[in-house]
């Protein structure tokens, strides 16, 4: 059953009354997000709910030639006398945009801060016409907001036909300010790194990443279903309005604190050597996960290739998640010549990221939808087994970092020819090699303790 909203009752810290009034108007918005994307989803079909469930991906292909609106990230595909027609967002929902532009203006007194009242009052005019550009650069300037808000559709990994349609969701939280200020230090040198891109390749360089981390009060929609620990916007499809105003990476605190302490730690200790464990303290590890989620995020605008969603379609995710989460690890190395990261932190961020993996492949019997990231996991576990940089011993599993950095250097020049310059074929082709169950299989008998289908309550 979808999980479309989400509360968290730790998050309403040191907020005025008046700021209070302001979060209650803001859920009663998101609510009604949670109850769009109820309609969005439908597990059952690759195309959700926005495509008929009788069609294919060719029949829509050759109509969308004479009418593109068919592909429109916000418009819903119905048939009608035979013939596929395209259902705007705001035609198909117009009774629930109307009440959210309602009140998301009913929120504007509420705020004394001037930035964020334009872009609601600017969000509450796109939600009627399902042209979001105007207000995302209006958001992208409220990323000191104490209160923050995410309201629309956004994320496209619903739509597994053509990696087009937009979910709708919503998030609003409270800025940690002083958490940010440190992950943005972390981040500026990860951005610093000058990547050489592949010749023939397109390039989209970005100008301006900015970082938010949040107390969260709440999500719904789609990053309450995923339970996202962080999320990068505006969307890779809108690839222009980066390029010329930048993006902001919000991490979730609450999240990121459930998932290291239901999953990540669980699985460190049954999958590591006890000798490991005890190299590595909690806090230690803990740290090193939130690291490895800042340079996740950096990396979405470190290395992007603007071409990359339309040649790609819908098998997009599954390189470009990973692609980050490679170069991440493979970026640490020069942190580590600028005196910015220790050996061991990168040691840490390394069986971080390894426990992430296993992260994503255990959650599959709970959140099918994450197979993207399980599949990616499942190629840096092969890499690092095959390479003998995770070796098995009598207890677990034991980290040779120096062989690890071997293996993931030579993974991530396989994703990013891919992710540069591979055609839709031969990367279908090549995903095709990877299956998480055959991949996983090795550690299988170290995940027993592993609560398989935990959610998030």
């Amino acid at each position: 059953m979808t999980e479309a909203f989400l509360s968290f009752s730790d998050g309403h810290k040191n907020l005025s009354v008046k700021e209070e009034k302001l979060v209650q108007k803001l859920t009663e918005a998101a609510k009604i997000i949670a109850a769009l994307y109820v309609k969005q989803k439908n597990s059952r079909y690759p195309g959700a709910n926005f495509y008929p469930h009788d069609t294919t991906k060719e029949e829509i292909e050759k109509a969308a030639k004479k009418n593109p609106a068919l592909l429109s990230p916000y418009t819903f595909v119905e048939r009608k006398k035979g013939k596929l027609v395209a259902i705007p967002y705001h035609v198909k929902f117009k009774k629930e945009v109307g009440q959210i532009a309602k009140v998301l203006r009913e929120a504007i007194p509420l705020t004394t801060d001037k930035r964020l009242k334009v872009y609601l009052r600017a969000r509450a005019e796109d939600f009627l016409k399902d042209n979001y550009d105007k207000s995302n650069v209006f958001w992208l300037k409220t990323e000191q907001s104490k209160i923050g808000i995410v309201i629309g559709p956004f994320d496209r990994y619903l739509d597994k036909l053509f990696f087009q349609k937009r979910a709708y969701m919503a998030w609003v939280g409270v800025l940690d300010k002083e958490t940010t200020e440190e992950m943005a230090k972390f981040k500026d040198l990860i951005l610093t790194s000058e990547r050489i891109y592949l010749p023939g390749s397109k390039r989209a360089k970005i100008t301006k990443v900015n970082i938010r981390i949040e107390d969260t009060l709440f999500f719904s929609g789609l990053i309450a279903d995923f339970v996202f620990v962080g999320n990068n916007l505006p969307s890779s499809a809108d690839i222009d309005l980066i390029k010329k105003h930048g993006t902001i990476f919000t991490l979730f605190k609450p999240t990121l604190a459930w998932r290291f302490d239901n999953w990540l730690l669980p699985i460190f200790r049954q999958v590591f050597t006890l000798e490991t464990q005890r190299k590595y303290p909690v806090n230690e590890l803990k740290q090193a996960f939130i690291k490895t989620s800042v340079l996740h995020e950096s990396c979405h605008s470190l290395m992007r290739y603007e071409d990359a969603p339309e040649r790609l379609q819908e098998l997009f995710p599954y390189f470009d998640e990973l692609f980050t989460d490679l170069l991440g690890i493979k970026g640490c190395g020069t942190l580590i010549l600028k005196n910015a990261l220790t050996e061991r932190e990168l040691e840490l961020i390394t069986i971080a990221t390894i426990c992430h993996s296993i992260y994503f492949f255990t959650s599959l019997p709970l959140r099918p939808h994450l197979d993207p990231y399980a599949t990616g996991a499942g190629m840096i576990l092969d890499f690092l087994l095959k390479g003998e940089a995770l070796v098995k011993r009598t207890n677990g599993f034991y980290l040779d970092p120096y062989r690890a950095l071997i293996a993931i250097n030579q993974l991530t020049s396989i994703i990013e020819y891919y992710i540069a310059l591979g055609n839709y074929q031969e990367a279908k082709e090549f995903l095709k090699k990877f299956i998480p169950n055959k991949v996983f299989a090795p550690l299988k008998p170290y995940l027993k303790g592993i609560p398989k289908g935990k959610n998030f309550r």
